[in-house]
This record gives C-alpha cells, sequence and structure tokens, in this order.
C-alpha cells in the first residue's frame, strides 16, 4: 500500500491516476470542511456541481433542495446559502439534499477519476477521514492519494500543510505504509505551519477574515471534532452532479 499526495488537483493530468486508488480530497478553507459539516447537521445528500449554471439547472430540476455556492469568498446571486461551515451548522439540515458549487473544492472532486472512491477531508474529520480511507484500501488492496483542492489552481498553504496532517495520522495508524517525496514534503509543511500559524500566514484566512467570515476559521483549523466522512457515491443522470453521502453506517470512531 503506498501514499501519495499531490498539492494541485493539475498534476493529474501528468500521469494515469488509478480508479482504484482512494482518494481524498483536500479544500480546508472551506468546501471539504462545509460538506463534513452539513452531513453533521442530518444531510441526506450533497451534490457537487462544477459551475454555477450547472448547480442552477440542478436547484431548478428538483425543487427543495438547499443551493448553496460561493465564488471569491462571497455567495453567488440566486442561491439560497454560502460556503460557510458556522453558517450550517446552525442549521437542521435532517434529510435535505444540498447542492454544492465552490471555487476550488467541488472541482477537485470532479479532477479524480470517474469511477473512483472520493472522500471530503479536512483537520475537521482528520482522524475519521484517514480511518476510512486506510479501511478501504486495505479492503481493496489499493494505495491511497491525498489531493489538494489549491486554490483558482495555485498552492494554497493550508490544503498542503492539512495535507502533512492526514498524511501524519495515516502513519500513525499504519506506519509500514510506502511514502513518496510528496509526503516527506507535506508533513515539513504541516510541522512549520500547524492551524494556529496558518489563522495568521495563510491567503485564504486572511481572506475570509477581512471579508467578516472569520467564524469559519473556527471549524476549518479544528483537528478531530468530526466523525463524519462525506463520500462520493455516485453520479446523478438527470444532472451530472457528483453525489455525496454519509450512511451513518460508516461512522467512524474518533
Amino acid at each position: 500500500m503506498q501514499l501519495r499526495i499531490y498539492f494541485n488537483p493539475a498534476e493529474l493530468t501528468f500521469i494515469e491516476p488509478s480508479e482504484e486508488d482512494i482518494y481524498i480530497v483536500i479544500d480546508v478553507m472551506r468546501a471539504t470542511t462545509t460538506m463534513t459539516v452539513m452531513f453533521e447537521q442530518g444531510a441526506r445528500q450533497v451534490l457537487a456541481a462544477q459551475t454555477l449554471e450547472q448547480a442552477l439547472e440542478a436547484g431548478r430540476k428538483v425543487p427543495g433542495r438547499i443551493l448553496c455556492g460561493e465564488r471569491h469568498t462571497q455567495t453567488p446571486p440566486g442561491f439560497d446559502c454560502g460556503n460557510s461551515p458556522a453558517q450550517f451548522a446552525t442549521m437542521d439540515l435532517s434529510n435535505r439534499e444540498l447542492v454544492l458549487t465552490t471555487s476550488n473544492g467541488t472541482r477537485a472532486l470532479f479532477a479524480c477519476p470517474e469511477k473512483s472512491t472520493r472522500l471530503a477531508g479536512c483537520f475537521y474529520n482528520g482522524t475519521a477521514v484517514t480511518g476510512k480511507a486506510l479501511e478501504l484500501a486495505h479492503e481493496r488492496q489499493s494505495n491511497i492519494v491525498i489531493l489538494c483542492a489549491a486554490e483558482y489552481g495555485y498552492f494554497a498553504l493550508e490544503d498542503a500543510a492539512c495535507a502533512g496532517y492526514l498524511a501524519q495520522e495515516i502513519l500513525r495508524q499504519k506506519p509500514e505504509i510506502q511514502i513518496h517525496d510528496s509526503t516527506h514534503g507535506a508533513i515539513t509543511l504541516y510541522e512549520n505551519y500547524p492551524p494556529a500559524i496558518l489563522l495568521e500566514k495563510a491567503q485564504s484566512s486572511l481572506d475570509l477574515t477581512a471579508t467578516g467570515q472569520q467564524k469559519d476559521l473556527e471549524y476549518c483549523l479544528a483537528r478531530n471534532k468530526s466523525a463524519c466522512v462525506p463520500m462520493v457515491t455516485g453520479i446523478e443522470n438527470a444532472t451530472g452532479l457528483l453525489q455525496l453521502a454519509y450512511p451513518a453506517s460508516q461512522l467512524i470512531e474518533i
């Protein structure tokens, strides 16, 4: 079993990514943290869209869905909610369906091979998501890939540091796993930029603070607070959106 880390979805275009691998997709600030909170609040399904147009169309086709989106930290016109974990933490989402499109995180989910197993990972569900990835990799005799969403195609410090944290968690649970140079790099970044430093240094953190959304950082930078592991379960035929679910039977102890 091997562990590899990619700091940008574009890196996958230079290789032949395997559909057999288990992918942990990270967008710490904020998409994968938001998805985790959505399921904590009882959501039945989250549908990830690549574009605003896809999301709006999916909302029109199925009335009653909560339309959630973000571009450049702001909620686009016509959407019910943004991409704020703090906002969703105050909502009762029991048995609700949500459509979500974000600047980076939802696109990263689509960058993985179409039939691959994709998990939404972040600091907030770190132990749970790594435990689930190892469980699935063991069952399928496959490898694990950690994919950072990056920031509009550029390196994102918080995603890379979180990748290092998740790599440490995987090594703690399975010390014999084979690792690549990228893993050493990510772990070094995490050791030098833990959440307290990311709060002050990461550009995404500074942007959220500047726009009055610093409450989200309390969720984005908290470690191991959730046992929820959002997982891509398929593609909705009518819309082409990725379907994410979190069955209660998949609860991971943390």
